[in-house]
């Protein structure tokens, strides 16, 4: 009886522990963060949004209703009602703060998954841009609008829009007025670039490429505003404030910018109706406004362009 050993491979350990480590590392479209959650919660949001706002407009409705008056004559006249100053304004202050609320919530569980800050994970970080260059890139928006605003005409010369907001700025006190252009400036400059820009685009950008990261932020940013000409208007906007965002990487520049279009628009709307401002600037207005916030513009892009976004640590919260 011989004693028989049967021969082993030297490299059978080895290749067990290399197999075991492998199946234990990560392949990169396991570190890819799931982007339906987004989609699911921006759902929830609106809907949120239009039961809160819709049961404030039903108590105003049946509170506010006349004796002996009809249920369709006080439905009739609701709109334009609901365009006085105060009303209005509660009505921004419930979107804007439930937009908020939503942002700093999900957020909130999002970092805490990936065990980063909520600041970091909704770009609340400052960036590391001079104060200057905010200037700059709130004054070089004003091309952006512009343009927005022209494409929103030519919509209107086919599909008429409904001018019952325009009621909001006439007759409107100044002590209103002044309470609307930094109320509308602040609560969704800052609620939506928290939620769009902050919580929703840095989650796209740890997946996709910025282009596409911005492109879908910027269409969910503009169909959360309801009607065609805002869809266009805010879709254009959207996708400038995204590259701000991404470039600078922080939302704290497109907050600045979203701001200033939102307060300056509207200091333009109450101007043109309790002001005196004129429809139409006189030519010197317009050849030197022109020029500035073209040159603010061209500066705005070379600001950005010499940004690094650090993508790379940006998508290692996934690692």
């Amino acid at each position: 009886m011989s004693n028989h050993t049967e021969p082993t491979c030297p490299n059978d350990h080895t290749s067990d522990s290399l197999n075991i480590g492998n199946a234990a590392e990560k392949s990169p479209v396991d570190l890819k963060p799931r982007v339906w959650p987004l989609f699911a919660i921006s759902l929830a949001e609106v809907v949120f949004i239009s039961i809160l706002q819709g049961a404030f407009i039903l108590a105003f409705l049946f509170a506010t209703r006349g004796d002996g008056q009809s249920l369709q004559e006080a439905v009739r006249g609701l709109p334009s009602r609901l365009m006085h100053p105060p009303l209005f304004l509660l009505m921004l202050c419930l979107s804007g703060f439930s937009m908020i609320g939503f942002a700093f919530l999900f957020g909130r569980m999002s970092a805490k998954h990936r065990h980063i800050s909520t600041i970091e994970r909704l770009g609340l970080q400052w960036p590391t841009i001079p104060l200057t260059s905010f200037l700059c890139l709130m004054i070089g928006s004003v091309p952006v609008l512009l343009i927005s605003v022209g494409i929103v005409m030519l919509i209107n010369m086919v599909l008429p829009g409904d001018e019952t907001g325009l009621a909001l700025y006439k007759d409107i006190t100044n002590g209103w007025a002044v309470a609307l252009i930094v109320l509308i400036g602040v609560l969704p400059g800052f609620g939506e670039e928290l939620f769009f820009r902050g919580f929703i685009q840095r989650r796209m950008l740890q997946r996709y490429r910025p282009s596409v990261a911005i492109g879908v932020t910027s269409a969910l940013f503009g169909l959360f505003h309801v009607t065609p000409h805002g869809i266009a208007l805010a879709t254009i906007i959207g996708v400038w404030l995204g590259v701000i965002a991404w470039r600078t990487n922080s939302i704290w520049p497109s907050v600045c910018c979203h701001a200033f279009i939102n307060s300056g628009w509207n200091i333009y709307q109450v101007g043109r109706f309790n002001w005196g401002f004129p429809d139409v600037p006189p030519i010197w207005f317009g050849i030197v406004g022109s020029a500035v916030v073209l040159a603010a513009f061209a500066i705005s892009v070379r600001i950005l362009r010499t940004q690094d976004p650090n993508l790379d640590q940006l998508r290692s919260e996934f690692a």
